[in-house]
């Protein structure tokens, strides 16, 4: 019988369990030039009982990067509607984000723009690529207990739904509305034991 070798990554992040806690240091939406610079921590946004959609992406400068970054800036509006808020990181630097906000191809965005330059909320959330010192694309819907409802990790360079995280978003706010959420549901569809 052939043994494998496989290499195991433990991450502190686990569906229907406490998401890891986090605290960045991030450029902010408001303000001008440095005076951008902030901190971002998940318990504040828990303690205003907000929804937390936390996503990372590989590097600054890039090429898909900038596409999923200004999805999910158009759709910013619609996700705050729904008592959420965005925080995108990589492990770049705010330096890096704010010069690539104001200089390069991404331009100004309205959402959390955070740096976890020192690789530890990327581990936690095991998304860390530990040789190259970048993070995978991942995404994290946080419920306002802090209960991670929703992990999805893509390696590579493939570019996600940014739509498809909105609509999982309302899925779980429906569901801790009491609503029970049929496969292929959209919004403004019904819910599973409605009336016809």
């Amino acid at each position: 019988m052939k043994k494998f070798d496989n290499e195991f990554y433990v991450t502190g992040a686990k569906v229907g369990k406490q998401a890891p806690r986090f605290e960045m240091e991030a450029v902010m939406a408001k303000g001008e030039g440095t005076e951008r610079f902030g901190t971002v921590r998940l318990d504040d946004f828990l303690n205003e009982g907000k929804w937390v959609v936390l996503y990372f992406y590989p590097l600054d400068f890039t090429f898909v990067c900038p596409t999923e970054i200004q999805r999910f800036d158009e759709l910013n509006k619609a996700f705050e509607d729904k008592g959420a808020v965005l925080v995108a990181a990589s492990t770049d630097s705010v330096f890096s984000h704010l010069a690539w906000q104001e200089t390069g191809s991404l331009g100004r965005i309205e959402h959390i723009h955070a740096s976890d330059n020192n690789h530890t909320v990327s581990e936690a959330y095991g998304v860390l690529d530990e040789e190259k010192g970048v993070a995978w694309r991942g995404t994290f819907i946080i419920a306002p207990n802090g209960i991670l409802k929703s992990a999805h990790i893509n390696h590579g360079e493939g570019g996600r739904n940014v739509d498809e995280v909105l609509r999982t978003l309302e899925v779980f706010k429906n569901e801790a509305e009491g609503r029970l959420v049929p496969c292929n549901w959209k919004p403004g569809e019904g819910f599973v034991g409605d009336e016809d």
